[in-house]
């Protein structure tokens, strides 16, 4: 089922006097379970000793020298080995420059930026910005994403506590999907900016040699790479809210964060051609808990999902990357891998800023729970939250052990590539002792993929009563 603009304004006319179920939040209460949470930090951006602008802060030349790892990271081993010598003169066409600057009460936020010079002339062309700005109601937050290949990311300066409920209210949203019935809009195609004569690709980290949207020659052209703004890996995407397992997270390329996330909530915007004729992947209508094809949705659905284990040992030239177990009311909360992806519901991004959207993740002794509350076009007004212990039927949340004492080793493995070019094994990649800290992520993390902006306010960490 579509809705259409005279829809759309009566659905927002008719919010106010909506039935909220009975697990619902209204904006601005206190949390599910209020009585197990104390607030421990609350970034609202108002006033003017608040205010953020990343542009007054210098960029700084990122060269590789201090990786995030050494196996997917944007200088990573898994590139060369797979494309040899060539990889080298396709990392040298460009440079790289990133930035983190400190905001809110005792700096707990961080914001991380990533942009390309491409003339290397030491100033990035299209850089991002994460801002301060005024808006109706009062001042938000806002992550810019102006170019494919630059990052954007709010996260926290330290790691999340061993428990912890955080939550923040997503005001507008424009990272591809359709509008009013097309996914074409505003001079932008699935909320990417087309220039003539300019490939937006995910250079120069393709899907893998062989794969389908390029030829597998390794070259300095972006435009001999896969397209993301259309063909068969046309896509755009924003994460709402991910929990990742390293310290630090600044943007990096597509593959590296499908094997370093824990669990995440995304949008998902996938083009019509990378569809094709096949269903997409599928959404629920959380009013009659069936499916339907993606192909049939708007595209701009909220994915809640937790990442299992790995491929250890893809085949010849291909990338690893965590399984995915997606949840929703339509497999009763339960996560599974059985379509991918599986949609929890659909927004509404015409309804926003007056209506918003609240994420939120908690942490607790047994699991994570995901949770989204707003104005679906399926359902209404609602919340849809989910819990899902660390490990279930034997399947775990990847990497979730904050602590050696969570984790008795089981899951330990050895990571195989069968490189093109090279052959490498990364072994103990999740061993006995090992701890990986919660570090959340909110925005476009992907530097060869992903273009738009978003607003955020109302940031609130709460951490257990009396702790």
């Amino acid at each position: 089922m579509r809705i259409g603009i005279a829809g759309l304004v009566a659905a927002a006319a008719a919010i106010p006097g909506m039935s909220v179920p009975a697990t619902a939040a209204t904006p601005g209460a206190e949390p599910a379970a209020a009585t197990d949470w104390q607030l421990k930090y609350s970034e609202d951006f108002q006033g003017p000793e608040k205010d953020l602008n990343t542009d007054s802060s210098p960029w700084i030349r990122f060269t590789g020298d201090q990786p995030f790892d050494t196996i997917m990271d944007d200088y990573g081993d898994w590139w060369k080995n797979d494309y040899g010598p060539a990889m080298q003169a396709a990392l040298g066409s460009y440079a790289t420059y990133r930035k983190q600057v400190q905001f809110g009460k005792d700096g707990w936020l961080t914001a991380s930026l990533s942009a390309r010079d491409w003339d290397k002339n030491g100033t990035p062309e299209r850089p991002p910005t994460i801002s301060t700005e005024k808006a109706k109601g009062g001042n938000v937050l806002k992550i810019n994403s102006p170019d494919s290949y630059d990052g954007a990311l709010v996260t926290t300066t330290q790691k999340l506590p061993p428990e912890y409920r955080l939550e923040y209210h997503l005001k507008t949203l424009d990272f591809g999907g359709e509008r009013n019935g097309s996914i074409s809009y505003d001079g932008k195609e699935n909320g990417y900016t087309t220039v003539a004569g300019e490939c937006k690709t995910q250079f120069p980290y393709a899907e893998g040699i062989g794969t389908r949207g390029w030829n597998s020659e390794i070259t300095t052209d972006p435009c001999d790479w896969q397209s993301v703004t259309n063909g068969p890996y046309g896509y755009n995407a924003f994460h709402l809210l991910g929990i990742v397992d390293f310290s630090n997270p600044q943007p990096a390329n597509l593959h590296f964060w499908h094997y370093r996330r824990k669990i995440l909530m995304d949008s998902f915007a996938q083009h019509p051609d990378r569809i094709g004729t096949g269903s997409g992947g599928r959404v629920c209508d959380p009013t009659t808990n069936t499916y339907y094809p993606y192909r049939d949705s708007t595209k701009n659905v909220v994915d809640m999902w937790i990442n299992g284990l790995p491929n250890f040992r893809p085949g010849k030239g291909g990338i690893t990357g965590n399984s995915q177990w997606f949840m929703t009311t339509c497999s009763n909360g339960v996560a599974s891998a059985e379509a991918s992806p599986s949609a929890a519901a659909e927004m509404i991004p015409e309804l926003m800023p007056n209506s918003d959207y609240i994420f939120a993740v908690e942490r607790d002794k047994t699991g994570y729970t995901q949770e989204v509350t707003g104005t679906f076009l399926h359902g209404g007004y609602r919340t849809i939250r989910f819990h899902r212990d660390f490990v279930v039927d034997n399947v775990p949340i990847w990497h979730y052990n904050n602590t050696p004492d969570q984790y008795d080793g089981r899951y330990n493995n050895t990571l195989v590539q069968n490189g093109v070019y090279e052959h490498q094994e990364w072994p103990d990649q999740w061993p006995a002792g090992s701890g990986y800290p919660d570090f959340p992520v909110i925005g476009d993390p992907y530097t060869d993929a992903g273009e738009g902006s978003a607003t955020i306010d109302s940031i609130k960490l709460y951490v257990p009563k009396n702790k």
